[in-house]
């Protein structure tokens, strides 16, 4: 299988698919990048190392603002900011192109050895050529929507997205990033809003992108996705234990994260006192 890799300012660390001892493998992958990126620790009468910024994670249902908070929140803080979501487009645009069946598993896992997936946080690549525009149609999105049900699929994209995480300096968005991807973030929360809000914002999003499709369609399409999230096998949305909740139905995207910069700021006093 090749490397999947990531464009520069991001470095590479190892990792595992979730699974018996996920939590372990990644809090010492998290312990070893800090020795190896601020040279080591207090051992051998050397002095403490430097506080290191802490991952973020955002979890929530479609439609709920991921995106746009997680983007302002990252600009705000100074952070690197990394769309799940956008990786495991990404793949399906590949899968796509190359006509692979996504039950054909066989056939899947080979396209995948293949592949060569990078970004710089905001842009992708695949095997070198920029997909960044291309990944955000409903065909896409209906195809995502499957393979992020696979093993195979999730055994390629976890490891990069906790090679990614694993400097700090990060804030991620997606379905399962507080609690599959990086279970030991030091901050987590869980962005909500009612299901006709979601529907509303995602409606006015597709008509900015110039996609006309009825206000019904959009919530019962919303609705699928929730239900196929939730119940599916392999790594569900859900609201990891010691998350935040933000419900922002009645919220701005500056009220939510301004509630979430007021938990990073406090986290940060916890922790020096």
């Amino acid at each position: 299988m090749k490397h999947l890799g990531a464009r520069e300012p991001f470095g590479e660390r190892g990792g595992m698919f979730p699974g018996v001892g996920e939590a372990t493998s990644y809090a010492f992958e998290r312990r070893l990048s800090r020795r190896n990126l601020l040279g080591g620790g207090s051992e051998g009468g050397q002095s403490p190392p430097p506080r290191r910024h802490p991952v973020i994670t955002i979890d929530g249902p479609a439609g709920a603002g991921k995106s746009t908070v997680s983007r302002e929140l990252a600009r705000r803080l100074g952070y690197r900011r990394l769309d799940t979501g956008a990786m495991y487009r990404a793949v399906a645009l590949s899968v796509a192109a190359a006509g692979v069946a996504p039950d054909d598993e066989p056939a899947l896992r080979a396209h995948l050895d293949g592949l060569t997936l990078e970004t710089d946080g905001s842009r992708l690549w695949i095997n070198g050529r920029e997909v960044t525009g291309e990944i955000r149609t409903q065909e896409i999105g209906e195809l995502t929507s499957r393979l992020t049900t696979l093993k195979p699929v999730r055994d390629t994209v976890t490891p990069i997205q906790r090679r990614l995480a694993a400097a700090g300096g990060v804030v991620l968005e997606g379905r399962d990033t507080g609690t599959v991807v990086c279970p030991d973030a030091e901050m987590k929360f869980y962005l909500d809003a009612s299901l006709d809000i979601r529907a509303r914002r995602r409606h006015a999003e597709l008509t900015r992108g110039g996609v006309s499709m009825a206000l019904d369609a959009v919530r019962k399409e919303i609705e699928t996705r929730d239900e196929q999230d939730m119940t599916r096998a392999i790594a569900p949305l859900r609201r990891p234990a010691d998350a935040i909740v933000v419900d922002a139905t009645d919220l701005t995207v500056n009220e939510v994260v301004e509630r979430m910069l007021e938990a990073v700021e406090r986290r940060r006093c916890c922790t020096r006192s």
